[in-house]
């Protein structure tokens, strides 16, 4: 649930944002293109589609069966990388709330700790942080697009067996087929390495191996356990 409200110094005068504790229950995170081989270090990073606009947004995956960010607990965050929209979840454009901004009420991270969401009086560091936040997701959904119109995305389906044999399902994700991308032609390959697509494209799917620290990280928290993880790409 959320309690949107424009930022308003009397309401909100007194209250911070916690980023560490920014989006504690979302199991997908956009990622900005710049954030690749920094969020990849931590958690896996594949596409997902939008489902108003059908265009592929790059996210980070940060949860399994519950929808949680496995990142986040009481105890810290236990990640050496936070993606900046996870931190800037509270946030929204709003040109009716100071600063152009509106803050969610009942996300975890706002609170009396953390940074002020008022300073001087003014908020408009927040503003300036939400454009670079929505410049990097641009960036990272043209990626995205640029891997669809090459025809290298395929759907990816992660099956997670718990230990009471049951199976657990998370589907609506897209990687990058590696067969697909070895398909290509030199023509095409040099095209992707003078666009930078290339590289990109060899770390999105390197980072697939960190679902492992994802199960983890579920099995530290919650009793039903997984016990082994698949993934699976297909046409």
């Amino acid at each position: 649930m959320t309690r949107l409200r424009a930022l308003d110094p009397t309401r909100h005068g007194g209250l911070s944002i916690d980023r560490t504790r920014g989006g504690a229950q979302r199991r997908l995170v956009p990622l900005g293109r710049g954030e690749i081989a920094l969020a990849a270090a931590d958690m896996p990073l594949c596409m997902a589609k939008d489902a108003q606009t059908g265009r592929f947004e790059l996210v980070a995956l940060t949860g399994l069966v519950e929808p949680v960010n496995l990142f986040v607990s009481p105890a810290g965050y236990h990640a050496t990388y936070q993606p900046r929209a996870a931190g800037l979840s509270a946030l929204r454009l709003d040109p009716g709330g100071a600063g152009g901004v509106a803050v969610d009420e009942e996300d975890a991270s706002v609170g009396g700790s953390g940074e002020p969401l008022f300073d001087d009086g003014r908020a408009d560091r927040w503003r300036e942080a939400l454009d670079a936040v929505l410049a990097g997701v641009a960036a990272g959904r043209a990626l995205a697009d640029a891997y669809a119109r090459r025809s290298l995305l395929r759907a990816l389906t992660v099956v997670l067996k718990l230990a009471d044999g049951r199976e657990h399902v998370l589907d609506g994700l897209y990687a990058v087929a590696e067969p697909a991308l070895a398909a290509l032609d030199d023509a095409a390959v040099v095209a992707m390495h003078r666009a930078d697509e290339l590289a990109p494209a060899a770390v999105l799917g390197a980072s697939l191996a960190q679902v492992e620290r994802l199960r983890q990280l579920h099995n530290a928290r919650f009793d039903d356990a997984i016990s082994a993880v698949r993934l699976t790409t297909r046409d």
